[in-house]
């Protein structure tokens, strides 16, 4: 099992935990708020409250020795970039997914040792479990690091009167046609799940639906424009 180690249980920390199937992962919980902590363990989560001070912290729980990923949810901000900065220094090849609020600060997590930088909105969390959960989808976003400036990832919510409106999956070849790749979609009627396009599942796509697609932002653009997306 690979064991996973969520900083912060906030609303994003909570939906990553979630996602993460109990059978496959060993999740531990850490946050400097009692309340949450306590709301972690009643919903069946491990987790310990601490005040971040130092590396002590992150090496009694098993940075640099057998946590595969980390989490780092908190809201503050600056808590999560000192916590980055740590665990990295540990630990090199420990997978970092960093919360952040603004994308402007996504370069500055990155340079801090982040592998990848999850938004409290859209499907940011969902993203961060697809990276660790679905090998297809981290080399996917590792093209997309390599090549940041000529590919993108983007959210597109489906219109009314769009000509996806009320298609299923396989009888879609928009995305081919502008030489984009479909990742997956957000399904409303579904509680806001996400279906990822490797689970063979023939969904209809419906009015309210986002679709999550990877290709060059002109090409994005260009799609966007004939779906009727703003």
């Amino acid at each position: 099992m690979k064991k996973v180690l969520i900083f912060g249980y906030t609303k994003t920390g909570r939906e990553i935990a979630k996602l993460l199937p109990k059978n496959e992962y060993d999740l531990y919980i850490i946050d400097e708020n009692p309340m949450r902590v306590a709301q972690a363990n009643q919903d069946g989560f491990f987790a310990q409250h601490s005040v971040f001070s130092d590396d002590k912290l992150l090496v009694d729980m098993g940075i640099g020795a057998d946590v595969s990923v980390l989490f780092c949810a908190s809201n503050d901000e600056s808590l999560n970039l000192f916590v980055t900065l740590s665990a990295r220094s540990l630990d090199k090849e420990l997978k970092i997914l960093t919360l952040i609020q603004n994308q402007k600060d996504e370069k500055r997590m990155i340079l801090a040792g982040a592998n990848r930088t999850i938004s409290p909105y859209g499907v940011g969390a969902i993203k961060a479990f697809r990276i660790i959960d679905k090998p297809k989808v981290s080399s996917i976003l590792n093209l997309f690091a390599r090549q940041s400036n000529k590919l993108s990832i983007q959210e597109i919510e489906i219109p009314k009167g769009s000509i996806l409106d009320g298609l299923y999956f396989k009888d879609v070849s928009i995305f081919k046609e502008f030489d984009t790749m479909f990742l997956g979609i957000l399904d409303r009627e579904m509680g806001d799940e996400f279906i990822f396009f490797t689970k063979g599942i023939n969904h209809k796509i419906d009015c309210g639906d986002v679709v999550v697609v990877l290709g060059s932002k002109e090409n994005i653009k260009k799609l966007k424009e004939k779906i009727g997306a703003s």
